[in-house]
């Protein structure tokens, strides 16, 4: 090589150098940079997460199951009808309530919510039982009589929902 080659080169070899300083400084400042932007969201977005998975976990501890008992046999019982008529009614019932120990308290005591369905269905009369947009009115009174009897005996309510699974009148 010549002289002149080596002087050519060395105006390009220290722009080299100057630019490949910078892209140093640069890039390890990015380094940097992303470290603690990284280290600041994990900071920041850890105690939501721990929050989160303690509600979570609360949760899923508190999660008791719904649990249905059958109201066996059939509540069969009379109403009043126009006149001297009688009418009758069958009604199925069950009775949804949460976890294993209150479903043991609502079979305990059945003979008490039978009694009182046929009770509650006897008083009723030929308008509130035949007509069907009574129907959904008569099953909450139903759940909240049968509720009453059971908080008398148990000293809570336990009871979710009382619903009918099948009617028949006449």
């Amino acid at each position: 090589m010549t002289s002149d080659n080596k002087t050519a080169l060395k105006p390009v070899k220290i722009v080299e150098n100057v630019l490949l300083n910078r892209y140093k400084r640069f890039s390890s400042f990015n380094k940097s940079a992303f470290i603690f932007i990284f280290s600041l969201l994990v900071f920041v977005t850890t105690p939501f997460a721990l929050a989160e998975d303690e509600e979570d976990a609360e949760e899923e501890a508190e999660v008791i199951p719904i649990m249905y008992f059958d109201i066996d046999p059939k509540i069969l019982t009379f109403y009043q009808g126009t006149g001297r008529k009688i009418g009758y009614v069958v009604v199925q019932v069950n009775i949804a309530v949460k976890g294993q120990e209150n479903l043991d308290l609502v079979e305990l005591h059945s003979p008490l919510i039978q009694d009182n369905l046929i009770d509650f269905f006897n008083r009723q009369d030929k308008k509130t039982i035949q007509e069907f947009s009574k129907r959904e009115g008569l099953r909450k009174k139903a759940q909240e009589s049968v509720a009453a009897v059971l908080e008398e005996e148990v000293g809570k309510n336990i009871i979710e929902s009382l619903l009918f699974t099948d009617y028949v009148y006449q």
